[in-house]
């Protein structure tokens, strides 16, 4: 018979790329009292995009080291894009990115430091050298020490999201299953977070 497991909690996410575990770190730094659970298909230490690694972050600003401006980006970007583009987004994007940058050196990810400058090693005029091959595991662990570990759910694989019997546009959790022993999980949530990558368009709010 399938064991049926059920969660409540205040914040689901749905998802343990970098995406889900840099979205767990942020949502227990702006609410310390709340229950966040994290539901994740494979393991958060090597799940998503970058599970084995990177040679390079691609958007580091370098604003203390008075290398590029937030302007500068936006400009790049509204010509990358042909102009189809939110610059205010963009704009938003280019003043924050650095101190998440700097959250992963805290971490421990290795960055290539210039040592006459003190600055980083860049590889291009957005992109810095890093040893990315622990990467992802970084930053799981952030996610870990964030949510505690029986808060994450490794190996659960979602499979729909619940909606409100009163607003069929409001998520109120999802369900989903283990993929080692077929428990199924009935995660219910204040408020749900989709950071499954691309797999994202899976989860469909329309009819049917």
């Amino acid at each position: 018979m399938t064991k049926v497991r059920y969660v409540d909690t205040d914040i689901l996410i749905i998802g343990g790329g970098m995406a889900g575990s840099g979205a767990a770190w942020e949502a227990r730094y702006w609410c310390r009292n709340c229950r966040i659970v994290l539901a994740e298909k494979a393991n958060i230490n090597r799940s998503g995009a970058v599970a084995m690694g990177l040679s390079a972050i691609n958007t580091y600003m370098g604003l203390k080291c008075k290398e590029n401006t937030v302007e500068d980006y936006v400009k790049y970007v509204r010509g990358d894009l042909m102009g189809i583009v939110r610059e205010d987004l963009v704009y938003d994007y280019a003043r924050h990115v650095d101190s998440t940058v700097h959250l992963f050196d805290e971490w421990g990810l290795p960055i290539w430091p210039e040592p006459k400058t003190g600055c980083y090693v860049r590889e291009g005029k957005w992109q810095i050298m890093i040893h990315g091959e622990s990467y992802k595991p970084i930053v799981a662990e952030a996610a870990r020490k964030a949510l505690g570990d029986e808060n994450i759910f490794n190996r659960v694989m979602v499979t729909h999201l619940l909606k409100s019997p009163g607003n069929p546009n409001r998520v109120v959790g999802a369900i989903g299953f283990n993929v080692n022993d077929g428990t199924f999980y009935v995660f219910k949530a204040k408020a749900t977070i989709l950071a499954a990558g691309g797999g994202s368009q899976i989860y469909s709010l329309g009819p049917g």
